[in-house]
């Protein structure tokens, strides 16, 4: 019950003081609370005395008293009533009530002047009210009223009286100053109390307000001024100050725009009013790294002839987007430059040559320069010094490029250049001779001199464009490092002296070379290769065994050479399979000559051609002895030839290899001795049997003195080393008396016959059987 009666009186109290539940307190609220007020006074004055009244005046036989007590009560309830909705006709309605009221004093005490004139002093109250309750027109209205009022007194004139005014009520005197006392006692003190405290609370709540809005002014937003029509500032925020270096508004107020912003887009006036606009700070204020800039986020009118300029500090926001602008830039240059040398990359070269070829820059010429050497120096003195070497050798490059001409690094060691207006083969040969001659191709790292070993692939546009009018920037990138390759296979290297020029005779050799390439697996695969077998002879004319020679018939190619097909088949790596193929195909030859030769005949002896990479495959030695056992053949009936360069690559492999394989019975041929690379001191470590003399020393033999001492010095050092000796290309007779007297045990050439396939020498095997080798 008590919690019931607290929350209607809780109800009540915040139904009169009209306090709004989710939004502040505002005028409209105080005039409302103010009119309730005056109103519930009203309703209790007129319930004290209106109603006594009233019950007088209907015992007295006064009905004009109970129809003014009504009227006032039911004007003074609907005006109550109106207050649920709206104030505004409440209070006119409370208005007219007070009006009635007066007029009915003034009209029931004509008799008595000083108590009629009461009922204007409750008239002059209503503009009061009126302007506290509704607006200052109305009162104004109400107050020239009251004038007409007043003016009507003085002159004494008199109201209408109501009919039976000589009978008044006994405590009428009582009722008008009661009723005038408790309405200007009680209801105008509470209407004056409401709005005064209102407008207090309302007060408190517009300084918390302003204090916040000062914070947000000075901390939560950007640098703010406020300035005067003339552009002179009257408040600025801490932001502002910051930038500027100052601690107080009074040391800003008063300057002009002019003086605190030294430049500004647009130009002077017309910035003033175009947000977005860039302003800069003068350099004398800037104190927070250098200048400051700013942007003009808005410009608000404040009325009064006042304006807020509210700016955005985008400096770091500048200079993060230089920053980032020169970030892409540095990404950019990285994206199309080498980091090494600064060139430009690859993708950079072939944009530039598209670039030209799009534009038909006439002798355009393309140049791939490559250091052959530079991986075993960078293996040898280290990564850091050889890119130390290709940094000096491209900085050389730059000076003494011609004008116009560009490089770039295309990959690894190799640079292209691009030369412009050559005006033919010659002239561009000429061009990249003279580069090659002044090219510093002797540098020095770890205080020690080192030889740079140079190759240079060079295409002519016009020229490929000839052959292929579709060739872009890629493709004459690609045939200039193809001629670069080139340069240094040792099928091309002869008479190039390093520098190759790629046209129609070499792009014919290279698909040559991409032909046999495609085709070497079918004819490993498809029994295309074949043997020839050339004999190998005593100086007295006996038989001593075969040179194996690989042959290949390509149903595409027709006759290919093992001079074009071996190299091709070491570059991709093809070469160990044709030589297990040899193997295995000699081999099964000397197991069917054993069948097909009468028992107890002795069998010639094979020669097979290694080569570099089979010294170097790991299981070789397995699959060759394999081979033998499969067959069922002597390891003493197969000898290896392997060559001078196939020692040189890598000779510690090589020498086990061959170690391994003497010591399983087999017997070991250095092939085309002399004109390889090793030392013949060498010769001494290797676990050989047999030096073949290349047929160019052969040449012009007898009667040419220096290949004369350089054979018989060949001969004199086999024997110390007790070794066989062969000479290879025998032709004349003359050849043949003159090795013959030199004292060499073996002769091969045309002279004793040409290669031949098996069944070509079958007859001969029957009819002279293999001879024996004298001792050496």
């Amino acid at each position: 019950m008590a919690s019931k009666l607290m929350q209607g009186w809780t109800r009540w109290r915040d139904w009169v003081l009209a306090q709004p539940a989710q939004r502040p307190l505002s005028a409209a609220d105080i005039q409302l609370s103010a009119l309730r007020l005056v109103l519930l006074a009203s309703l209790a004055l007129a319930a004290v005395v209106g109603l006594h009244v009233a019950w007088e005046g209907w015992q007295r036989d006064k009905p004009w008293a109970v129809a003014i007590v009504g009227a006032i009560v039911l004007l003074l309830a609907g005006a109550a009533s109106q207050t649920r909705r709206a104030g505004r006709a409440g209070a006119l309605w409370l208005l007219v009530a007070i009006y009635l009221a007066g007029f009915a004093i003034t009209a029931s005490t004509g008799s008595q002047p000083a108590l009629s004139r009461l009922g204007y002093v409750l008239c002059y109250a209503a503009p009061m009210l009126a302007g506290l309750l509704v607006a200052w027109p109305l009162a104004l209205g109400l107050m020239l009223f009251n004038t007409l009022l007043f003016g009507l007194s003085l002159s004494g004139w008199e109201a209408p009286q109501l009919p039976d005014q000589q009978v008044r009520l006994p405590l009428s005197q009582a009722y008008v100053h009661g009723a005038l006392y408790l309405f200007f006692n009680l209801c105008l003190p509470l209407a004056m109390f409401r709005v005064v405290a209102g407008m207090r609370r309302v007060e408190r709540k517009l300084r918390g307000w302003r204090h916040l809005s000062e914070q947000v002014f000075h901390v939560a937003s950007g640098p703010t001024l406020v300035c005067d029509d003339h552009g002179r500032v009257l408040r600025c925020n801490k932001p502002f100050l910051a930038l500027c270096g100052y601690h107080k508004e009074q040391e800003l107020r008063g300057r002009s725009l002019a003086e605190l912003f030294e430049d500004a887009e647009g130009g002077d006036g017309a910035w003033r009013s175009q947000p977005g606009l860039r302003w800069r700070l003068a350099e004398r204020l800037a104190t927070r790294g250098g200048s400051r800039e700013l942007t003009l986020r808005s410009v608000r009118s404040l009325g009064h002839r006042l304006c807020a300029y509210a700016f955005d500090d985008v400096t770091e926001l500048r200079r993060v987007q230089a920053d980032l602008a020169a970030s892409v830039r540095r990404e950019a240059w990285a994206t199309w430059h080498d980091p090494l040398t600064g060139l430009p990359n690859r993708a950079r070269c072939i944009q530039q040559l598209d670039a030209q070829l799009s534009q038909g820059t006439p002798g355009l010429a393309l140049l791939s320069l490559r250091l052959c050497n530079l991986r075993q120096l960078n293996a040898r003195y280290g990564v850091p010094a050889g890119d130390a070497l290709l940094r000096d050798f491209v900085a050389a490059l730059r000076r003494l490029l011609p004008p116009g001409a560009q490089a770039a690094r295309v990959r690894g060691s190799v640079i292209a250049v691009l030369l412009p207006g050559q005006r033919g083969e010659r002239e561009a040969l000429a061009e990249v001779q003279r580069l090659r001659r002044a090219l510093p191709l002797q540098a020095e790292t770890a205080r020690q001199a080192v030889l740079l070993d140079l190759a240079c692939g060079l295409v002519l546009a016009e020229e490929l464009r000839a052959q292929h009018p579709e060739a872009d920037g890629a493709e004459l990138l690609r045939c200039s490092e193809l001629a670069l390759d080139m340069a240094q296979d040792p099928r091309w290297r002869e008479g190039s002296e390093g520098l190759l020029l790629f046209n129609a005779q070499t792009a014919q050799g290279m698909a040559r070379s991409m032909a046999i390439e495609a085709e070497l697996p079918q004819a490993l695969a498809g029994d295309q290769l074949h043997l020839l077998y050339q004999p190998q002879r005593d100086v007295r004319g006996g038989l001593l065994g075969f040179e194996v020679l690989v042959r290949w018939n390509s149903p595409a190619l027709g006759a290919v050479p093992p001079a074009e097909f071996i190299p091709v088949a070491e570059a991709c790596g093809l070469v160990g399979g044709i030589t297990d193929w040899v193997l295995d195909a000699a081999c099964a030859q000397l197991a069917q000559w054993r069948r097909e030769l009468d028992p107890g005949l002795p069998l010639p002896r094979l020669a097979v051609n290694l080569s570099a990479h089979d010294l170097e495959r790991e299981g070789f030695e397995q699959q060759l002895m394999h081979c033998l056992a499969r067959h069922r053949v002597r390891p003493a009936e197969l000898e290896l030839e392997v060559t001078e360069s196939a020692l040189a690559r890598h000779p510690a492999r090589a020498l086990a290899q061959l170690r391994r394989l003497h010591g399983a019975g087999l017997r070991i041929a250095i092939d085309d001795f002399g004109t390889g690379y090793s030392s013949l001191a060498k010769l001494v470590d290797l676990p050989i049997d047999v030096l073949k003399i290349d047929r160019s020393f052969l040449r012009d033999l007898p009667g040419d003195a220096r290949r004369e001492r350089v054979v018989d010095s060949m001969i004199s050092l086999a024997r110390s080393l007790r070794l066989e000796v062969l000479a290879e290309g025998v032709e004349t007779e003359d050849q043949h008396h003159y090795l013959r007297a030199l004292g060499v045990h073996g002769l091969q050439g045309w002279l004793f016959g040409r290669p031949r396939p098996a069944a070509h020498w079958l007859p001969l095997l029957r009819r002279e059987g293999a001879a024996q080798p004298e001792p050496a």
